[in-house]
Order: C-alpha cells, then sequence, then structure tokens
C-alpha cells in the first residue's frame, strides 16, 4: 500500500479548488487567533515598557475626579486639598508603601536663544525617576540638596535637545529659561516613548520644591505616585491610602487609580478585539470542518475503486480508517500551519512599522495547530467510517460491468 500522504497529494492536485476551499477555512482561524494575540501581546509589552518595570506596582492619587470616557481620561472635579505633607504622611504610615514621589506640573514658555516653545515642566522628587523607570543618557538626576536647597536644575526628556541644542552639542551645563527663570540643565534622559496622549521624551522635571515655591508659589499637588511593597499588598496598599486621605481631608476629594486602570482604556480595547478574534475563529474553524468533511466524503466516492483493490489485496477496514482520518488531519494542520506562519509574518510587520516590542505567541500557536488536528479528527471520523460501509466484491463488479 502507498503511502497515504502522497495519495493524498496526488488526489488534491486533481481537486485543487476543494483543497483550498477547505484548508482556506482553517487558515482563516488560525491567522484570527494567532495575529490578534501577536497584536496584543507586542502592545501589552509597549505599555509595560513605557510605564516602566515597577508599573504593575504603581498606586496613583490625583486631587479631584477623574473617570475614563471612551478611549481617555478626563478630570471633571479638581480640588487643592493634597499637599506634601499627605504624601510624606503616607510614606511614614502605610506600611504596604516603599516609595513615593509628589507631582506639580505647569505648561510653561520655555525658551533660550535656539528656540521657544510651550511645554509641560513637571516638579518631583527624588524618588520619582525610580517609579517611573526613567533612565539617564547623560548627566545627572535630582539629589536631595536639590530639593532642599530649591535649587534651579532641570533634566530634559530626550526630544527637548534636539528642539533648543540642534548643533549636536552636549545640553548638560547649559541652560533654558522656564518662564522668565533661567534654569541649568543638568541631566538627559533615555528615549521613553508616550502613552495615552502624554509624550514621555517632551517633558522637562524640576526639584518639587522649586516648582511650588520658586515657579508657582501655591502649597497644593496635582498628584502623587507611590509603589506598593508587591502585586499581592496592592489592594491593601489602595485601601490604607484611601483611609487615611478620607480621615485627614474629611471626604473622598481625590481618585485613586492603578497601573491596570491607567492602562484600562487599552485593555479594553484589547479585549474587544481578542473577543472578537476569537468569535471569528470559531465559525472560521467551523466553516473549515465542514469544508473538510465535504471534500473528504466526495473523495470517498470518487476513490472506491482504490478502496476495494486496497481491501482486496489484504488492508483491513482499520487501514482504510486511518487513511481517511489521516489525509484529513493533514488537510486541517496545513490550514493550520500556513495561517500561522501567515499571521507570524503580519504581525511582525505590524510590530516593524508601530515600533513595538517583538512577540511572537508561541501558546497560542501551540493551541491553534491543537485545534487544527481536532477540528481534522471531527471531520474525518464521518468519511472514514463511510469508507468502511462498501463492500469491495460489490464495487469490483460495478466497475467490471462499466
Amino acid at each position: 500500500m502507498r503511502v497515504p500522504l502522497r495519495e493524498l497529494i496526488a488526489y488534491f492536485k486533481v481537486e485543487r479548488r476543494r483543497t483550498m476551499v477547505a484548508i482556506l477555512g482553517i487558515a482563516i482561524g488560525a491567522t484570527s487567533l494567532v495575529l490578534m494575540d501577536t497584536i496584543s501581546g507586542a502592545m501589552k509589552k509597549k505599555v509595560e515598557a513605557e510605564l516602566g518595570r515597577l508599573g504593575a506596582l504603581l498606586i496613583m492619587v490625583v486631587p479631584g475626579d477623574v473617570r475614563a470616557v471612551g478611549q481617555r481620561r478626563f478630570q471633571f472635579s479638581r480640588y487643592t486639598t493634597l499637599k506634601l505633607e499627605d504624601v510624606e504622611y503616607i510614606r511614614q504610615k502605610v506600611p504596604f508603601v516603599e516609595g513615593g514621589s509628589a507631582v506639580k506640573k505647569k505648561a510653561l514658555s520655555v525658551k533660550n536663544r535656539m528656540n521657544e516653545s510651550h511645554l509641560t515642566v513637571t516638579g518631583v522628587e527624588t524618588d520619582y525617576f525610580r517609579l517611573l523607570d526613567y533612565r539617564l543618557a547623560q548627566g545627572r538626576l535630582f539629589v536631595k540638596k536639590d530639593i532642599e536647597r530649591m535649587r534651579k536644575v532641570v533634566v530634559i526628556g530626550s526630544k527637548i535637545p534636539e528642539k533648543f541644542f540642534p548643533t549636536g552639542e552636549s545640553p548638560v551645563g547649559k541652560t533654558l529659561n522656564l518662564g522668565s527663570t533661567p534654569f541649568k540643565v543638568v541631566g538627559v534622559l533615555e528615549k521613553r516613548g508616550s502613552f495615552s496622549d502624554e509624550d514621555f521624551d517632551e517633558t522637562l522635571f524640576i526639584p518639587l520644591s522649586t516648582q511650588m515655591r520658586v515657579i508657582e508659589n501655591l502649597d497644593f499637588l496635582d498628584g502623587a505616585v507611590f509603589q506598593a511593597t508587591s502585586r499581592d499588598e496592592l489592594p491593601r496598599a489602595i485601601r490604607d491610602i484611601r483611609s487615611l486621605l478620607i480621615e485627614r481631608h474629611g471626604k473622598e476629594d481625590f481618585t485613586i487609580n492603578t497601573y491596570q486602570e491607567v492602562q484600562g482604556t487599552a485593555s479594553k480595547t484589547l479585549r474587544l478585539f481578542s473577543v472578537l478574534s476569537r468569535i471569528v475563529a470559531f465559525v472560521a474553524f467551523c466553516v473549515g470542518t465542514l469544508g473538510i468533511l465535504a471534500v473528504m466524503s466526495l473523495s470517498i466516492y470518487e476513490r472506491l475503486l482504490e478502496i476495494a483493490i486496497k481491501r482486496v489485496v489484504g488492508a483491513r477496514k482499520v487501514d482504510i480508517f486511518l487513511q481517511f482520518l489521516a489525509e484529513s488531519m493533514v488537510l486541517s494542520i496545513v490550514g493550520s500551519v500556513a495561517g500561522v506562519v501567515f499571521s507570524i509574518i503580519i504581525g511582525l510587520l505590524v510590530q516593524l512599522v508601530a515600533k513595538w516590542p517583538f512577540f511572537i505567541p508561541l501558546q497560542t500557536i501551540a493551541i491553534s495547530i491543537g485545534l487544527s488536528a481536532m477540528t481534522g479528527i471531527a471531520a474525518g471520523v464521518y468519511p472514514a467510517i463511510k469508507a468502511l460501509e462498501f463492500e469491495p466484491r460489490k464495487i469490483l463488479k460495478i466497475f467490471e460491468e462499466q
């Protein structure tokens, strides 16, 4: 008996259209599963990279009411009740917090002799850069004395030198005017990218004390960021921060966001696409199953003489059964592999164009191939059983009479 795979190839060379229809349904199912997981996995890695290594442990406190509307977050009310003393009290009293920084922001005119632009200047404490995983490209970050002495020093994002120092010279040691106040550039940060509508590389950081006293002369904050001790303790840290601030303010006049909530709209979008892709995959696998079932059923009637001869020369029923079952599985797996290869190529192109981190969902690929094998078995059982119903003597007699 010849190798079943050779017989399959020989038969499907004749029936190419049927073969392509059967394979295409499985290929579409595999593509929708793997491509969506490739894209969503790369996007997730991008978000994690932008929010930093400690992103999953971060807790953001914002004075006022902040809500998600569509794919963006808006602040519907703003209060001036969050103070530096609140941040210090949380760092001292909440046992599940091991770091934090107050934050104060203001849009200012930033200029030097080369250029002028309206940018956001953010006052932070020394721990802020560690929490948000900012890394230095040149110079230094803030030290404790910068905060204590309200020094006029600034750490700039990676895009700032392009705007104000286009000649390629190092900006460290140079001067930028923030508003009407000259600041000395002491550090340049590595490239970070953007998240939501915030560009991390076009930000300027100055000591919090300088921002509050020299630039704005105000005693309230625009927010604070804290780091929980672990993922398990994150809910307890949030609960204690909320209780402490309500006790100090007399009401809940603030919003607490976690890493998951900050990336919530992106996650919801990804989940929606994931659900849709799985629906498409389910429909495609069903179509593929029916396609394979139809192709294999038709092939039985077209290969009756072949089946009869094999039975006469000694092939057992189980041999015929396994042959048709194997052929059905081969069709299904070929479709799955084609879909996986196509989805990986498209996914890598998307990652390259979008400049996302490299990601291939190996687990999803294994699941896709496993589902395809199961689909092949399900689609091949009926034709394989049907092939056993024909008596070889009757078949040969029919062909002799013809």
